[in-house]
């Protein structure tokens, strides 16, 4: 209440004793004003006053164009219908395109010091034009408003812009960590899987000559073995890579009670490298397995199919899927449990990556209860 009051008697008292700073104040109080209400830091506040200031300007100069070049002189009703009517239609417009994009996540990213000087360096300019205007008098002039227009545009630019690129830059380094992390994993998954295959080899080989043996409780044997060939591998795809992935989410899926089922031609698959199978399959799988998890276990069902037909190869995971997530402009799921914050949502990103670097395409889609995702690649050469 205090800040309202302020921004209603303070910049019209400052006005009379130096002219052209309303718009000055009012940015200032506003500053105070959301650093008094909001749990955000100094730099996150700027930001966003920063992008709400040239947003207004923007709709007030395009008003201003519009009512000195044609509606001067018009009745006030019809002057008020006209801001309004702008007001509406350039918030919506910013608010559906761009910001409610940003307002999925806070700010980590922010501008760059080059960045944030280009910015407050515009707005400056903006404030220091309309300044002028008001000194000369000569703010009922439509001609001087497409200047102040291209002004507000750049300063959107470049708020927008540089945050957009550091997100960037910042979604590329996290995705390289966790390609990083993905190729440890799966040699760790690898020597585990040798591992457990060559023993359970071994002992399934054991209890055999122990059935023969008179007396052997073959019952209680034949118990043990079924457990045992549980943790032998059974798939042969003719691609390694695959064949670790498959064995290591089989066990996952035999442990959650999922119904884990699949037709792979893993040979179709050579020519990619075998890190880049074991993310996009790892991956995959992983999200189909966390979401059964959430699903009742009687429908719990995952089925993965790969097929060459022609010049191209085509993968295929099915899940199913009661409620099917809200997906991104890009047509990724936007929302994940994963325990680990710091990757949230890059497992997904990074079936994206591999896809696209094999010129593939990946589509999400809901095919009746069924979460599914498609990868359809050119068959090639690639580097």
């Amino acid at each position: 209440m205090i800040f309202l009051l302020l921004s209603v008697v303070l910049p019209n008292i400052i006005s009379n004793y130096v002219s052209g700073v309303f718009s000055f104040t009012v940015f200032f109080l506003s500053l105070g004003f959301w650093q008094f209400c909001l749990a955000a830091d100094s730099q996150e506040i700027l930001y966003s006053c920063m992008l709400a200031l040239f947003i207004q300007n923007l709709s007030s100069n395009v008003y201003n164009v519009i009512f000195y070049s044609i509606f001067y002189g018009a009745p006030v009703t019809v002057q008020f219908s006209l801001s309004v009517i702008l007001m509406l239609l350039i918030y919506s417009v910013f608010y559906f395109l761009i910001i409610k994009r940003f307002a999925k996540e806070r700010l980590e990213n922010m501008l760059s010091n080059t960045a944030w000087i280009w910015l407050i360096a515009v707005g400056i300019f903006v404030f220091f034009l309309h300044y002028l205007f008001w000194m000369y008098g000569i703010r009922d002039v439509w001609v001087v408003y497409p200047p102040l227009i291209l002004c507000d545009i750049l300063g959107l630019g470049v708020a927008l812009g540089f945050v957009e690129l550091r997100t960037r830059n910042a979604d590329n380094e996290k995705l390289r960590q966790l390609l990083e992390l993905e190729k440890k994993q799966f040699e760790m998954t690898r020597s585990n899987v040798e591992f457990v295959n060559r023993n359970a080899h071994d002992l399934k080989h054991y209890i055999h000559k122990i059935q023969r043996l008179e007396n052997s409780e073959t019952e209680e044997l034949e118990k043990v073995l079924t457990k045992v060939e549980a943790y032998e591998s059974t798939f042969q795809t003719e691609n390694a890579a695959l064949d670790v992935v498959l064995t290591e989410k089989k066990l996952l899926c035999q442990r959650e009670k999922i119904s884990f089922t699949c037709m792979v031609d893993g040979e179709a698959l050579n020519f990619m490298k075998t890190l880049d199978v074991a993310s996009l399959f790892g991956n995959g799988l992983d999200n189909a397995i966390e979401h059964e998890r959430k699903e009742a276990v009687e429908k719990r069902y995952i089925f993965l199919k790969v097929f060459q037909k022609g010049s191209f190869v085509s993968v295929r995971i099915e899940n199913y899927c009661s409620h099917f997530p809200e997906l991104s402009p890009e047509g990724l799921p936007v929302a994940s449990s994963k325990k680990d914050a710091a990757f949230h949502g890059y497992g997904t990103k990074s079936m994206q990556y591999i896809v696209e670097k094999y010129n593939g395409n990946l589509r999400i889609s809901e095919e009746g209860n069924l979460f599914v995702v498609s990868m359809l690649f050119p068959t090639g050469q690639y580097f």
